[in-house]
């Protein structure tokens, strides 16, 4: 929306025009125009269902909703896993699906599939039409095939708002593609075509709004990315270590932070070498934590004995010095397991019990113990919670560590989990957030979806760490065309 077009213009444009689609650049005001929305349909006494793909974006969401005064009864906000999971639920012979107590998100499309089944049906479009006068669905680019399928059967009968950006659709994985903007959405929900401006920069970043809005089609359109003389500030790699001072130095600024990789690994390694001055996000699936919990589960002592210490030195700083290779090395050979310095006979000593019963209870105790000695920084922080809650919870409820871990994940996907302030991230974990600061590591390994979203998440300063100040033209991310298309 730019100057001239009140957000009130807007709102009346969307609604006018049902069902409709918008596309909108990152930091142009998608949040606030959905919550806006929201709020005048509370306003003319309806109610609104609004679905999005992930418990952070459901935050935002409900924080945004807040803002404009918005009664809690007179929205729902929920992802489309969550929301699916539960009409079937409800209704499980007309979604031909009977799910179990814990959602088993492995499942997820066969989820959408029945959800878009049971919608059709005459007594869920009766449930929906007493419910809700509309329905809005955010980041729609991320759908995929079964999703786009159930929001089509829900749009049936609920006048439909689905928005988003194809500029920021980086799920180019899994079983089924994402949604393709042109050929799969305009059919069905026709564009309404919105001015719009870089909200998120305003007012006192407005020039890195700009050139952000203006970068856009250097990447549309496969250009090189020249970085000098810009809002960017652009910082040249020495060697694998110049981030750092970087990264120290951007501590001393007020706000939240987050420093971008690639990849999970490349993120661990970059927080181990800022020493736990941030924080590793990690996937709401993250399968390091799921594959330590089966370890536990297994209850083979030696090796859950060995495999906490393991996963506790690669979440941490400093604990590898108090426990080396050699002594991790009879902890699994069942071999004599002390220590003489008189800081570190707890921990030992708790560990060995484990190596004798590996109950919950048992590894809890020597988990938290491993995080108080002294010199440890924990930067894999959400991993490592998650692991101490999940211990927590076999040991009070007794179940398995794995039960309670997934437990624990679908009470996180419900009410979502609170953001640290400076983190170390990857831009499908970040999209749809924002950071006062960012701190891009290796700009020339993204493609041009990562690279879009990681440079606008920064609503005050962006700083690009690479060897040139001129960017190669990135690679659009290509959904696999041999997949088989289900909509």
């Amino acid at each position: 929306m730019t100057e001239g077009t009140r957000i009130e213009d807007a709102v009346r444009s969307v609604l006018s025009t049902l069902p409709c689609s918008i596309a909108l650049p990152a930091g142009t005001g998608k949040t606030e125009l959905i919550a806006a929305t929201v709020a005048q349909v509370a306003h003319a006494g309806g109610s609104s269902l609004v679905l999005t793909h992930t418990h952070a974006g459901v935050d935002t969401l409900r924080r945004r909703m807040k803002k404009f005064g918005v009664r809690r009864e007179d929205v729902a906000v929920r992802t489309i896993d969550s929301w699916s999971y539960d009409l079937i639920a409800h209704f499980p012979e007309l979604a031909g699906l009977k799910v179990t107590t814990t959602p088993d998100w492995s499942e997820s499309a066969q989820y959408h599939l029945a959800a878009a089944l049971a919608a059709r049906s005459n007594a869920v479009v009766k449930m929906l039409g007493l419910s809700y006068t509309n329905l809005f669905v955010d980041e729609y680019q991320d759908c995929v095939a079964e999703q786009h399928r159930l929001i089509h059967a829900l749009s049936t009968t609920v006048p439909t708002t689905i928005l988003g950006d194809p500029l920021q659709s980086l799920l180019t994985f899994g079983i089924t593609p994402p949604v393709e903007w042109e050929t799969d959405v305009l059919p069905h929900f026709p564009a309404v075509e919105l001015s719009h401006r870089p909200r998120r920069w305003e007012p006192d970043h407005a020039d890195l709004g700009e050139w952000l809005m203006n970068v856009r089609d250097d990447l549309m359109s496969g250009s090189p990315i020249r970085l000098g003389s810009t809002p960017v500030r652009w910082v040249r790699k020495v060697h694998d270590r110049t981030f750092v001072a970087e990264c120290k130095k951007m501590l001393a600024h007020e706000g939240t932070i987050a420093v971008m990789g690639k990849f999970r690994t490349d993120c661990v390694k970059a927080a181990s070498m800022l020493n736990g001055g941030y924080s590793v996000m990690e996937a709401l699936d993250e399968k390091v934590t799921v594959a330590l919990a089966a370890k536990i589960d297994a209850g083979e002592a030696a090796s859950v004995a060995f495999d906490i210490v393991e996963f506790a030195i690669k979440c941490s700083i400093g604990l590898a010095a108090h426990i080396p290779s050699e002594k991790r090395k009879r902890l699994l050979e069942g071999k004599s397991f002390t220590t003489t310095k008189e800081a570190l006979k707890s921990a030992y000593e708790a560990l060995t019990r484990v190596r004798d019963t590996p109950t919950p209870d048992a590894v809890l105790r020597a988990f938290h113990l491993l995080g108080k000695l002294s010199g440890v920084r924990i930067h894999c922080r959400e991993a490592w919670n998650e692991v101490s809650r999940s211990l927590a919870s076999a040991a009070a409820e007794g179940c398995t560590v794995t039960e309670a871990l997934l437990q624990a994940r679908n009470r996180t996907r419900a009410t979502g989990r609170a953001a640290a302030a400076r983190v170390v991230s990857r831009p499908l974990l970040v999209k749809g957030l924002e950071y006062d600061h960012v701190i891009i590591l290796n700009p020339t390994s993204y493609s041009t979806q990562e690279l879009y979203v990681a440079l606008t998440r920064g609503s005050k300063s962006v700083t690009v760490i690479s060897e040139s100040s001129t960017l190669p033209a990135p690679v659009m991310a290509q959904h696999n065309k041999n997949r088989k298309r289900k909509l």
